[in-house]
């Protein structure tokens, strides 16, 4: 039944639970019965009857069933004040791959869309091993996380997920979460966001060459350096005396050209600078620098004030 059909249920969302009808909630979640939480808790099975009832009426549900349910809910969110189908959309329809996997073998037990995309198994993944499905892989981290029971952060993990034969390696930032359980370490959350996009603009700009950095330096003209996102990467110093030190705002979206692949002189543009406290006209002359695959890697633009600064 849908949170519309409770709207009881929706005006108790957000109410605090006391401690003993928190721990109630919860032990219902584990499947006992009144005089199984009455022996937990020290209270008579009537007791925990009426705390069951109180429940139920509270939270405007019909059965312990539902009770377990947002028991779980608590224990995932850390409140009921939450509408149940946006959980629908944090897991399963969420765009940040993520799988929980279960046990010494790193057996799958729940997978989102993102994650069972990029896995690219031509079978279902639930009920496999994670050594089965990425040979490889993080099957070494998984291990350390299981055996000490601490989070392990994959920075640029590099993996052949969701690409073709022909395709370069992807990268990926990996949270693997230890999940707890009766003896230590029960599972482990698998989170990973792609960041292969990121990763390749820091890898094309990097080879603009140290040298080659330096002699903007000397370049008498105000020059800076973008890379394929956008982000200024490099000022030099005629242009710090237009720009300022930074933080640098984003670029002009005349820019945007360039980013595309176009070469362009003597693009007008007005702008605000740091410096002179104003509005001033600029002349921006920009040239993409290309990766051997054609791919821009990097910007170069010369800036030049059209409009000196009065003189006392």
């Amino acid at each position: 039944m849908s949170e519309a059909d409770h709207p009881e249920r929706r005006r108790v969302r957000g109410r605090r639970l006391t401690d003993k009808q928190a721990l109630v909630l919860e032990l219902v979640s584990e499947g006992l019965e009144n005089k199984e939480i009455g022996h937990r808790m020290g209270l008579s099975e009537q007791a925990i009857k009426e705390h069951v009832s109180t429940l139920l009426h509270r939270l405007a549900v019909r059965n312990r069933a539902a009770l377990a349910e947002i028991a779980t809910e608590l224990k995932i969110i850390g409140t009921t004040d939450l509408d149940p189908e946006w959980l629908n959309y944090i897991f399963k329809r969420s765009p940040v791959m993520t799988a929980i996997v279960r046990g010494p073998d790193h057996v799958f037990v729940a997978v989102n869309a993102a994650y069972a995309d990029v896995a690219g198994a031509s079978e279902g993944l639930i009920g496999r091993s994670f050594r089965d499905v990425f040979p490889g892989g993080a099957i070494k981290a998984l291990d350390e996380v299981y055996a000490t029971g601490k989070a392990h952060l994959l920075h640029n993990f590099r993996g052949r997920w969701g690409r073709q034969p022909d395709e370069e390696d992807g990268y990926a930032e990996v949270t693997l979460q230890p999940l707890p359980g009766p003896e230590g370490v029960a599972g482990i959350s698998i989170l990973a966001v792609d960041m292969t996009d990121a990763v390749r603009a820091r890898q094309q700009l990097a080879e603009l060459s140290e040298e080659e950095l330096a002699l903007l330096d000397l370049v008498p003209s105000a020059i800076i350096v973008l890379d394929p996102r956008g982000v200024i990467v490099k000022v030099n110093p005629a242009a710090k005396t237009l720009l300022g030190d930074g933080p640098f705002a984003a670029v002009d979206e005349a820019l945007v050209r360039a980013l595309a692949g176009e070469t362009f002189r003597d693009l007008r543009i007005r702008m605000f600078l740091p410096t002179r406290g104003r509005e001033t006209s600029l002349r921006i002359d920009a040239e993409p620098l290309r990766a051997p695959n054609g791919a821009v890697r990097a910007v170069v633009a010369a800036l030049t004030e059209l409009e000196q600064p009065a003189t006392a």
